[in-house]
Parts: structure tokens; sequence; C-alpha cells
């Protein structure tokens, strides 16, 4: 007897989870990473960014792989690495060999989600698309917005290494569960991989991402980041010029030619760099302005955290129902109107409790968000192209991820510096204005909002939008 949707990507779920969890739970764990390895900050920071660089290399090949592979191959070929990777992490004394077991990590981790958004499209059906994508939301949103949180309870008291060896046991046991309740969804087909595509999307968005992680730690003196950066944009030039040329293309572009796909995915790239913005910024506001502790910082974070998480499952539940459009425009305006409030919140001797009720509030909303933005993109595509589009948007929202958190970084660190106060009220300058600059980059949203269009042929598209596919 064939099972339930929830028991085929139930394992998917755990896997994802651990892979989310572990792109932020080491921000939190850097300076005693720090102090036990002898590294400074620039090099400290590679543990981290090296995570989300390699995630975004592999997820472009994804397609290829999702179109070729079993599901079950995929998942254990990804679990694998993922606990092999944590494993090594772990174990290593030094910090080449952490960083290699990150790398590893990396590789598993940009799998998973592509193949955990394919599966969901496939076994679930469209009337419930947008529930299903709440359960992908409390993976994409609430677990790197708990790893901060978990961390900083862990180091406080314990070594860093805790962090690895409570998910790897999680990962095992999922592996072992996955090969009783995971199915193989859709149809294989034997294609060739084009292997100048694979070369071209590794040395375009690896450029990328490197050039704009390094932008921040060269200040004034970026020409180094400035020529890895024009070179990362001419290659991956090169690589969507060829994918149009591709009878299988390694990324399939023309899912931008369905409008309601392009306006949701480009809504969705600023809805995560605001995500990512709040969880990179506000960590380093509470302990380097504000003087908390880390497990004071995690703290502060949690109830954002888990309210991002039930409003992601709850606006599933509303978006089958009513669609996504008027979910998206309320979304964004309270987005953009709670980070400005957070933002003049920010003092030096700001309350506790209001930073942790205002942060909270802005979780809501994003996490209210992150369902529709992706139901409404997944809904907009016919089921022959279907297979690309979870990769795509995996990929353009890993590649806005890391370069408005790199950015984000660098208009910190130059008001700071350009400031005419002393630390730590210069280093609140810097955070502000990062701050306003999400809340400019929310209300930008808010406005592409009333472009989106309606599903074709529906006579009450609010409605049933989520039933048709453009």
């Amino acid at each position: 007897m064939k099972r339930k949707p929830v028991i085929i990507v139930a394992s998917l779920i755990v896997g994802n989870f651990l892979a989310q969890l572990m792109q932020t739970m080491l921000n939190t764990a850097l300076p005693q990473m720090m102090s036990d390895l002898g590294i400074q900050a620039n090099r400290a920071q590679w543990l981290i960014t090296v995570y989300l660089l390699v995630s975004g290399i592999v997820i472009p090949v994804t397609g290829f792989l999702i179109g070729k592979y079993s599901t079950r191959a995929l998942f254990f070929a990804s679990v694998g690495a993922f606990t092999t990777g944590t494993l090594i992490a772990g174990f290593s004394s030094e910090f080449a060999f952490i960083l290699i077991g990150r790398i590893i990590q990396g590789v598993g981790a940009g799998l998973l989600i592509p193949v955990f958004l394919n599966t969901i499209i496939m076994v679930f059906p469209k009337e419930k698309i947008g529930a299903a994508m709440g359960l992908a939301s409390l993976i994409v949103g609430l677990a790197p917005a708990m790893g901060p949180t978990i961390s900083g309870f862990v180091v406080q008291d314990h070594s860093w290494r805790i962090l690895f060896f409570g998910v790897a046991p999680i990962a095992i046991a999922n592996f072992f569960v996955a090969y009783y309740c995971l199915e193989n969804v859709g149809e294989t087909n034997k294609t060739k991989l084009d292997r100048r595509s694979v070369l071209y999307s590794t040395l375009g968005f690896g450029s990328l991402l490197y050039g704009f992680s390094i932008l921040g730690e060269q200040g004034r003196s970026a020409l180094l980041s400035a020529a890895i950066l024009a070179a990362g944009f001419i290659i991956t030039f090169l690589f969507v010029k060829r994918q149009f040329k591709l009878a299988v293309p390694l990324l399939d572009f023309n899912v931008f030619r369905y409008p309601r796909f392009t306006y949701a995915s480009i809504i969705g790239v600023i809805l995560f760099i605001v995500m990512a913005g709040v969880e990179l910024l506000l960590p380093i506001y509470a302990q380097n302005v504000r003087g908390l502790m880390p497990r004071e910082s995690g703290l502060l974070l949690l109830p954002g955290a888990l309210l991002m998480g039930v409003s992601g499952v709850i606006s599933g539940k509303i978006y089958d129902r009513f669609g996504g459009r008027h979910l998206i425009r309320t979304g964004f305006f309270w987005i953009a109107a709670v980070s400005s409030l957070l933002t003049m919140t920010l003092t030096v001797h700001a309350s506790f409790s209001l930073l942790m009720g205002i942060y909270a509030l802005l979780m809501t909303g994003i996490g209210f968000m992150m369902t529709p933005i992706t139901a409404l993109a997944m809904a907009s595509l016919p089921n022959s192209i279907m297979k690309y589009a979870s990769p795509m948007t995996t990929a353009i929202r890993t590649l806005s991820m890391s370069m408005g958190g790199a950015l984000l970084i660098t208009l910190m660190t130059i008001t700071a510096d350009y400031s005419s106060v002393s630390f730590p009220v210069n280093m609140l300058e810097g955070i502000r204005a990062a701050f306003w600059t999400l809340t400019v980059i929310a209300a930008g949203g808010f406005f592409l909002s009333f472009f989106v269009p309606y599903a074709q042929g529906s006579a009450h598209p609010q409605v049933k939008e989520s039933r048709q596919a453009s």
C-alpha cells in the first residue's frame, strides 16, 4: 500500500532540518573556536562561508541529478556526505581538517533541499501545495533561525565539538529510517552531463560567492574582490548563455518565462536577504554592542525562531484557501514596518525584553511570507520543467543570502570606520545603517508584490490561484 506523502518526506524533513541548522550553528561558537584553534577572525569566518559556498556550487548540478538518479539514491548520497563531513569536523583538532569537514557537509546540504522540494511537488496534490510548503518553511526558515540559539546555549558551558557530535547520531539514525520510509518519486532518464556547464557554474557561482564573502574583509582595498566578482559575473553569463543552447540544460532558465515564477523568485530573493541579514546582524549587535553573553544572545533570538516556524505552517493553510498575492503584500508591509521599528530601538542600552519582542514580530512576518512565496513559484510551472524549479529557487536564494550578508557586513564596517565616535557606538551606527538598508529592501518587496500576476483562467484568482499553474 502506498504510504502517505508526509511519511514519504519524513526523512527528507529531518535531513534538511539538520543541514539548515548547521548553516548558522557555528555563528555563536566562532569566538570559542578561534581560541581553541588559535586562529584569527578572518580564517574562522571561512568555517561558515565555505559551507554556503560549496552548497551554492553543488545546487546547479542537482537539476541534472534529479532527472538521472532516483530519490533514494540522491538522499543516501547527500546524507552520507553530510554525516561524513560532520564526523570529520567534530573529531579534527586542526583548522584545515575542520574546514574539509565543512566542505563535505556543504556538498550534502547542497543536494538535500532541491531533492526535498522536488519530492514535495511530486507527492502532494496541487490543492495542498500550500500546506506542504509549510513543511518546507519549517526547514528553510526555522532551522537557520534556531542555529545561533542552540549554539549559544551549548557553547556557554561546553565545547563547540558538541555541536557536531549532537548532530551526527541523528543524521545516522535518519539514514536508516529512510531505508524503510523514503520512496522514489518521478521518472529517471539517461541524460548526459554537460561538463562545460558544470565548469562554468562552479567557477562562476564560486567566484561570486567568494568575491562577496571577502569583500567585507578587505574594506577600502577591494581590488582583489572586484576582480574575482568581475570574473564571476562573466563566467556566470557564459553559463546562462550556454543553458539556452542545450537540449538538456544543467539549469533550465526557461522557468523565468512564466511571470508568476519570476516575480515570486525575485520577491523570494528579497525576503531571504532580509532574513539572512537580520540573523547575521542581530547577534553581532547583541554581543559586541549590547554586551550579552552567548546564552543571552541565543535566548534573545529563541521566541522569534519558534514563531517563524509556526507562522509558516499557518500561512500555508491560508494560502491553500485564499491564494498568495494578498499574503505577500501584507507580509512585506509588516516586515518593512517592524524592521524600521527594530532599527530605531537599537541602542547601547536597549531593553532586552523589547528587543526580543520586536525581533519575534519581525520573524513572525518573515515566516508568514516563506510558504506563499515558495508555493506561488512552484505552482506556476507545468510538470514538464518542474524538476528545474527547486534547484533554481534554491540556487538564487543561496546566492542572495551569501551576497546580501557580505554586502551588509561591508556597509556596517565602512560606516563604523568612518564614524567620529568610539566603540561600541561606532559599531552601533554601522549596524543601524545596515538595518535601515534592510528596511528599504523590504519596502522594495512590498512594491513588487503589487505586480504579481493572477493565475490564468481563474474566476476568483485570489482563491484559486494555488490550484492552477500558469
